[in-house]
């Protein structure tokens, strides 16, 4: 894929050709504005394409285009809707116009900027964590977590030895103390952030240091949390799998309200060079289909629309709760302080005025994204497991049927798995016993599939996992390993005893004439029948496309 500026240099002449036509149905404009002075509409439409020239030329290399386009924005959008245009103010625009024509036709060129983002390669089957911990027990104790979790794991006690060991192979995540025999980590995650694609690279630092400056030495070297001794490694495990999970996500869908042809092309190439998925919406009519259609990440917005404004648009968007936190940033010519309050007023969470840099569009989009995905995944993720909620996998599990539908050929398969007789746990040896118990249980399915698998807390003891691109038996006979590695597994209660949990669980694949609703309660009915069958077993459902009604 070309970069952005080689795609900017191509659409440069486009938007020279579309502006040049632009300016003539502006001078169509203002001669039926200087026949009908009060028609409100015409005034109207010709502020608006005042306002999209405004947006656009300073982008394509044409600053003169930008500051003639804000004057007569401002010219003809100050007016009182009731005022009639006098014959000063469309003298002025018929200067600006002309100028508008001459500035087009001299030229300009390119903005300056920075090339695309290189592709990220696919990610391991299996995450690889480097361990940097000259404690010996914390650095077993630590290891045997991360191996529990499904991590590949590799340990280092000193500076040196770390440094060899990323030099055989970088890791895809570091944790490391700040502490080390031959140094400090400090140097270390420093070291690491020079290499190639290691800015992408997580870090966390553990320290019993506890003063405020060492936690900020350690952001500013590149680490991505501290966690001060003793470590809640818990919550050190839950970030991690989140700054790592970041890294396999798909393209970010971006939505960009925008009715000015010339810059939404703009948005498309540099959205585009860094791999987000770009939907542009010119018709703010089609804003509610368009957003629960494409169900975007993040949503670029024009306030200057035909029709509506985009402050109106956001309103609208949060009322709806799945859209609360969905980050909305606004784009406009309009840089006074008055616009920024209206912006936030409405639900805005930024405010870039155009032209907007590549450099500040792609970072300002990064940052909020983050910040929205890292807000997402601890309100989906369940405490105790880490696996996804009820809710949010069948939002996932809904998704995956959608694509389905579209690519028959995948066949998702669903399995419901439930540990037995778990309340006589809860009742015998108490509710933290069992709460060990479940954790184990979710540790077992991340250590054993895939990461493209989807995982999930279906309700108290049950849980459900969504699998792609495997048969129903090579699917079953995969619930039948687990089901007999965890009811092997012996677990320790408060007075030293041992116990054993056995599993049931139900599987089923997506026929094509299956509803979503359907589909789960297929898998539903076939972990029952395994209950029935005297549990610890896996049932296949015996669903068929000719039985649904």
């Amino acid at each position: 894929m070309s970069s952005w500026e080689e795609t900017l240099r191509e659409l440069r002449g486009e938007f020279v050709r579309g502006s040049l036509l632009r300016v003539e149905r502006m001078r169509s404009l203002l001669r039926l504005l200087s026949a009908s002075p009060k028609d409100e509409a015409t005034c109207h439409e010709l502020m608006l394409q005042f306002h999209g020239l405004a947006g656009s030329g300073a982008t394509y290399g044409f600053p003169e285009v930008t500051r003639l386009g804000l004057a007569g924005e401002r010219l003809l959008g100050g007016r009182d809707t009731e005022e009639q245009a006098d014959t000063a103010t469309l003298a002025s625009a018929g200067t600006l116009i002309e100028d508008l024509g001459h500035a087009l036709d001299s030229g300009g060129r390119v903005a300056e900027g920075a090339g695309a983002a290189p592709a990220e390669p696919a990610p391991p089957l299996r995450w690889q964590v480097l361990v940097v911990e000259d404690d010996d027990v914390t650095r077993a104790m630590l290891q045997q977590r991360l191996e529990q979790e499904g991590y590949e794991v590799r340990s280092a006690a000193t500076r040196a030895l770390a440094e060899a060991a990323i030099r055989e192979r970088v890791p895809d995540a570091l944790v490391c103390d700040v502490m080390l025999p031959d140094g400090n980590g400090y140097e270390l995650v420093a070291a690491l952030r020079l290499l190639p694609q290691g800015d992408d690279i997580p870090v966390l630092m553990a320290s019993v240091r506890a003063d405020f400056l060492d936690k900020v030495e350690a952001l500013t070297s590149g680490a991505d949390g501290y966690y001060e001794k003793p470590v809640d490694w818990d919550e050190l495990l839950r970030r991690l799998q989140h700054l790592l999970e970041r890294r396999r996500l798909e393209p970010a869908r971006i939505l960009c309200v925008e009715d000015f042809d010339e810059h939404a092309a703009y948005l498309r190439a540099v959205l585009g060079s860094v791999g987000y998925e770009v939907e542009v919406l010119a018709d703010p009519r089609g804003f509610e289909a368009t957003l629960l259609a494409f169900r975007p990440d993040l949503v670029l917005m024009d306030i200057l629309l035909p029709g509506l404004s985009g402050y109106e648009l956001t309103r609208f968007l949060r009322q709806y709760s799945r859209f609360a936190a969905l980050p909305v940033l606004f784009m406009t010519t309009d840089a006074q302080p008055d616009a920024r309050i209206r912006g936030l007023q409405a639900g805005g969470d930024d405010h870039l005025v155009k032209p907007v840099s590549p450099a500040l569009l792609l970072t300002a989009v990064a940052c909020h994204l983050e910040r929205a995905r890292l807000v997402k995944s601890l309100t989906e993720r369940d405490g105790l497991t880490r696996l996804l909620t009820h809710s949010a996998f069948l939002g996932r599990a809904r998704e995956v049927w959608e694509r389905a539908r579209r690519r028959p050929q995948l066949r998702p398969t669903l399995v419901m798995m439930d540990l037995d007789m778990f309340k006589t746990v809860n009742d015998r040896f108490g509710h933290a016993t069992g709460d060990v118990v479940l954790a184990a249980f979710a540790a077992l399915l991340r250590r054993r599939l895939r990461q493209s698998d989807v995982l999930g807390r279906y309700g108290g003891e049950e849980f459900a996992v969504l699998l792609e691109g495997l048969e129903e038996p090579d699917v079953t006979r995969l619930a039948n390993r687990l089901r007999e590695e965890f009811g092997a597994t012996e677990h320790q209660a408060p007075d030293s005893a041992h116990f054993k949990v056995t599993v049931s669980a139900g599987v089923s694949p997506l026929y094509e004439a299956m509803s979503f609703e359907v589909w789960t309660k297929s898998a539903d009915d076939a972990l029952y029948a395994a209950k029935q069958a005297g549990r610890d077993c896996v049932v296949t459902t015996p669903f068929r496309a000719s039985k649904e009604s």
